[in-house]
């Protein structure tokens, strides 16, 4: 059986923990099979209404994406029109061109609920449920909001390929952790192509929530859409090579909890990396006052209205932190603009 990821305690407790939340949340959401799926596919992105620029940034790098066979381009926002902003709004279908795109906001009681509890995990499940509710296509992909796709080749090769290999779910690798192994062949979330079709007829939007099971004497927790790749459906892997997205680990995640002072957020986390997403969308203001704080001598800055220990992240993750706008940078404009240059130098003399 091998070690297991959490004590009895802690998987007894997680339990209870995730039932509650999912009676809670289940009434939120519901949808019905598809009758007629188009042909294609679409994009499904949850999106932070306070984040507007980092949505500007996506859509700058999705439109150039091949997208021959891309239907539309659905964007969940966890709050209301007003709350993203008109400006924001009418940025981003510009940005957008030729690209169609769709915004579907929260309603009153999804509001509500999502910041009574406020957790990112909740909101990703709902954004993307509401997206899957919305398609159209047979096809669709969860593509993170801040995952920025550099290959113009991944959306169409990636459509091609859970076509030919005929699986319900083509992800970019399988997903371990959480008492997952690799043998048990589930695909990680993020840039998740699947069929939308097989899931609307087959799950409620509920059964895609995180949960806890017990597996062949294994305590697991499944993360947003694994408890229904088990349960159902054939999975394959396409990997998608380092250089072809940057994509900061659980960057909305920790957002969302340095936002709310949990203190769960790690020292090596990727906070820093939003202002530069902002200022890829658009918006150089916090770039730009994060490098005047630093330019004073503060080791700590105040981020969101909240301090961030910068001189706390090892050398090594603000190295790592460089290597991703120096490979944005490159793909945008041939090498890194002296902006963004300060900005990191800035950082790194921490």
């Amino acid at each position: 059986m091998g070690s297991q990821p959490h004590t009895l305690s802690q998987y007894v407790r997680k339990s209870i923990s995730r039932r509650g939340m999912a009676a809670l949340i289940a009434p939120l959401i519901s949808w019905e099979p598809m009758r007629e799926p188009e042909s294609g596919y679409s994009l499904l992105i949850g999106c932070n209404r306070n984040l507007g620029p980092m949505l500007l940034a996506n859509l700058r790098l999705l439109t150039r994406q091949k997208r021959t066979n891309c239907k539309e381009v659905i964007l969940a926002i966890d709050g209301s029109p007003d709350e993203l902003g008109a400006k924001i709004i009418e940025r981003a279908k510009a940005i957008s061109g030729d690209m169609p795109i769709r915004f579907v906001h929260y309603n009153a009681k999804q509001i509500s609920i999502t910041r009574m509890v406020d957790w990112g995990w909740i909101y990703a499940w709902l954004s993307w449920s509401i997206g899957i509710r919305e398609c159209k296509t047979r096809y669709a992909m969860l593509h993170d909001f801040d995952a920025l796709l550099l290959n113009p080749d991944v959306l169409e090769d990636r459509y091609l390929q859970v076509q030919q290999r005929g699986v319900e779910f083509l992800g970019i690798a399988n997903h371990t952790g959480g008492g997952v192994v690799e043998d048990d062949k589930l695909v990680r979330t993020f840039e998740l192509m699947f069929d939308c079709s097989f899931v609307r007829r087959t799950f409620k939007p509920i059964e895609l929530f995180n949960t806890m099971k017990s597996i062949a004497g294994r305590r697991v927790e499944f993360d947003t859409f694994l408890n229904a790749q088990h349960r159902a459906g054939t999975t394959s892997v396409m990997p998608l090579a380092e250089e072809e997205m940057v994509h900061p680990s659980q960057m909305i995640c920790q957002y969302v909890d340095f936002n709310a002072a949990r203190g769960r957020v790690p020292t090596n986390n990727n906070l820093l990396m939003i202002p530069y997403y902002e200022h890829i969308g658009g918006d150089s203001s916090l770039m730009l006052d994060i490098n005047k704080q630093l330019a004073s001598g503060a080791k700590t800055v105040q981020l969101w209205g909240k301090p961030l220990d910068v001189a706390a992240i090892t050398a090594a993750h603000k190295q790592w932190m460089r290597k991703q706008m120096l490979r944005m940078e490159t793909t945008l404009h041939g090498s890194m603009t002296g902006e963004v240059a300060a900005y990191m130098d800035a950082i790194e003399r921490v």
